[in-house]
C-alpha cells in the first residue's frame, strides 16, 4: 500500500523498550488505532502471517498471557506516560 517510512514509528518504542521499533508499532496500531492484524499487514506491505508473528513475539516480550492482556497493557502504558508528562511527579 504505502512505502514504508520507519522513522513514524520510532516515538512510540519509548513506551516499550523492551520491544523492537516494528513490535512497538504493531501493538500501537493495533490498539490504539483499532486495526486488523490484516489492515496492518494492508499497510506495511507485508504478510498477515509477519504481523501476527510479531505480535506475539510482543506478547511474549511483554509478558502477557494473551492478546486481551496485551492490549491492556498498551493502554496502561500509553496513558501512564501520558498522565507523567502531563502532572509530572505531582500525581494527583
Amino acid at each position: 500500500m504505502a512505502a514504508e517510512d520507519h522513522s513514524q514509528f520510532s516515538h512510540l518504542s519509548k513506551f516499550f523498550p523492551e520491544l523492537t521499533e516494528i513490535q512497538s508499532a504493531h501493538v500501537c496500531m493495533l490498539v490504539i488505532s483499532s486495526w486488523s492484524a490484516e489492515e496492518i499487514a494492508q499497510y506495511r506491505d507485508i504478510t498477515v502471517d509477519t504481523v501476527k508473528d510479531s505480535l506475539v513475539a510482543a506478547q511474549k516480550r511483554l509478558r502477557a498471557d494473551n492478546m486481551k492482556i496485551l492490549r491492556g497493557i498498551v493502554m496502561l502504558r500509553v496513558l501512564a506516560s501520558i498522565s507523567f508528562f502531563i502532572y509530572g511527579n505531582n500525581l494527583p
